[in-house]
């Protein structure tokens, strides 16, 4: 298994998805239970191979993860080599950067000294799916990019 198992939450989510795996598998309903009661070993391979299919099919759609903290943000664009990321620091009790409103008084005080700001690009090592991956086991979340965007504008304008 490449990734961790769904939980039970997310399988009871996913039930029609799951469906379609197993016949993709050749097991209708009838077989299924009956794998459910004679080989959990079997079970515990066919939802392992399931969820690892998920974890594949989240990772490789995503492009921008986010990581906030109240006094720091990690903002990830994910490309077929290498992540760019910029990272925000600030001075504690300055904003609060998991909000929107505090996200948007840091990009109206982006110049002052309570404010730290840092961009960066690394290759993937070892690969693409374990770098988004740890991440996500470390809290960032998928992200539509408009963060990133934003602050990219400031930095592709300033010297800062």
């Amino acid at each position: 298994m490449r990734y961790h198992k769904l939980s039970e939450a997310q399988f009871r989510e996913m039930h029609k998805e799951f469906s379609i795996f197993l016949a993709a598998q050749g097991i209708n309903k009838k077989e299924w239970d009956k794998i459910k009661e004679e080989s959990l070993e079997k079970v515990d391979h066919l939802l392992n191979a399931f969820s690892d299919m998920v974890w594949d099919r989240i990772i490789s759609t995503c492009a921008y993860l986010e990581f906030s903290t109240p006094d720091q943000l990690y903002l990830f664009h994910t490309q077929e080599k290498s992540a760019t990321v910029f990272v925000v620091k600030i001075s504690p009790q300055f904003t609060d950067l998991t909000t929107e409103a505090g996200f948007e008084i840091l990009l109206n005080q982006l110049h002052s000294d309570k404010v730290t700001l840092y961009t960066a690009s690394k290759p993937y090592t070892p690969s693409r799916n374990e770098f988004i991956y740890s991440y996500l086991k470390k809290g960032a979340t998928l992200s539509k990019g408009g963060r990133y965007s934003r602050l990219q504008s400031y930095f592709s304008n300033s010297s800062k």
